[in-house]
């Protein structure tokens, strides 16, 4: 058995690496999303470590981005009542303005396009914490310290075919790993 000493030249290649982080999809919240496995990963890291409500905001807040005037509506007075409300369980930092407007009107009374400038903004304000709690996942990562390491590797090492296309085994592998964290639960 030998000790590696800090002068021994090869300490850096022996050392097994967890990841060279060539992963650029946690450079920004945008590439994550179209990567169901890799979202999950970052998910599970973020409610283990942080408050959640921030990046379950910024994602819920991405729905609106497609929804008609009367699901906006609806899935408005949801948003509002998770994350907006001064009760709301996830209650998220709102601007200013928002929050003044909200004391002043009843939020199912707002117009359809006010909600959806607000939900906008709101999303905005959650955008530098995601970026920290990105940032933090990428250090962590680097020293091997994040959840479900081994199903990322999986995913990135999966050479696609035309009988399992890489987005299949994406969604494969993000299925898989939802069980397993609902099964933790």
């Amino acid at each position: 058995m030998s000790i590696i000493g800090a002068e021994d030249e090869d300490f850096e290649n022996d050392l097994n690496d967890v990841t060279d982080d060539q992963c650029t999809h946690f450079n920004n919240i945008e590439l994550l999303k179209v990567r169901p496995t890799h979202l999950l990963v970052f998910m599970q890291h973020v409610i283990l470590q942080f408050e959640p409500a921030p990046l379950l905001c910024y994602l819920h807040a991405d729905l609106f981005r497609n929804l008609s005037a009367k699901e906006t509506k609806k899935q408005f007075m949801e948003f509002y009542s998770t994350f907006m409300d001064k009760g709301a369980i996830l209650r998220v930092a709102l601007p200013s303005h928002v929050a003044h407007e909200l004391e002043r009107t009843r939020a199912d009374l707002l117009h359809e396009d006010i909600q959806r400038r607000f939900v906008q903004e709101v999303q905005i304000l959650q955008t530098a914490e995601v970026a920290k709690q990105l940032e933090d996942f990428r250090q962590k990562r680097m020293m091997g310290m994040t959840p479900s390491e081994s199903e990322l590797i999986d995913v990135e090492s999966h050479n696609a075919t035309n009988r399992i296309p890489r987005e299949m085994k994406e969604r494969s592998v993000a299925e898989t790993l939802l069980d397993k964290i609902f099964e933790g639960q």
